[in-house]
């Protein structure tokens, strides 16, 4: 076979090969960027229900119950011991679980200066014995810089490393909460 035509079959295998690449890796994007959207919407219709708040940094919470309003809320330093359950948006409509979380926990020991923050920041909203579902946005839960810059392997932060569960990029992260007790 002649050199030129030997080179010019190689040379389409390798463009073949990048197009293959390129192809699954576009996919891959367009899952994540689907699901990103199909999260933002759920956000978007949540905000509208009733008793739903959004705060200045688009965190949504819908207080359930407050009987003790007159002691102090948690701060940024303080632990809290609660009970908890996690959902996602595939899980969950118009304010109700349609299935099993994904995470639970009874009686969990959580210091609020190294929880997600918007986690955090929906406990500072309720009081002990208080009872709080929070609709976290992917941006309060992720690295925020990785999540802005679309660097979409990188975003995966929470869920992937040391949870028994696989929580993928840009998910809504719904949290129903109890507060069993507050220390500083």
């Amino acid at each position: 076979m002649d050199s030129k035509i030997k080179f010019k079959v190689e040379s389409l295998k390798v463009i073949g090969a990048c197009l293959v690449a390129l192809f699954f890796v576009g996919c891959m994007q367009n899952d994540w960027v689907d699901w990103k959207m199909q999260n933002e919407l759920w956000l978007a219709h949540n905000k509208t229900l009733e008793g739903v708040e959004v705060t200045s940094t688009g965190l949504q919470y819908k207080i359930i119950a407050d009987p003790t309003q007159q002691d102090a809320r948690p701060n940024e330093t303080s632990t809290i011991i609660c009970d908890y359950k996690l959902y996602l948006i595939t899980n969950y409509k118009d304010d109700q679980p349609t299935g099993k979380p994904l995470e639970q926990a009874n009686n969990a020991s959580l210091t609020l200066s190294s929880v997600i923050s918007g986690f955090a920041e929906g406990c500072h909203k309720i009081h002990n014995n208080g009872d709080i579902k929070l609709y976290i946005p992917a941006y309060l839960a992720y690295d925020a810089s990785k999540y802005k810059s679309n660097e979409y392997y990188a975003a995966e932060g929470y869920g992937t490393e040391g949870n028994t569960s696989y929580i993928p990029p840009y998910s809504t992260l719904i949290y129903e909460i109890h507060i069993c007790g507050v220390s500083d």
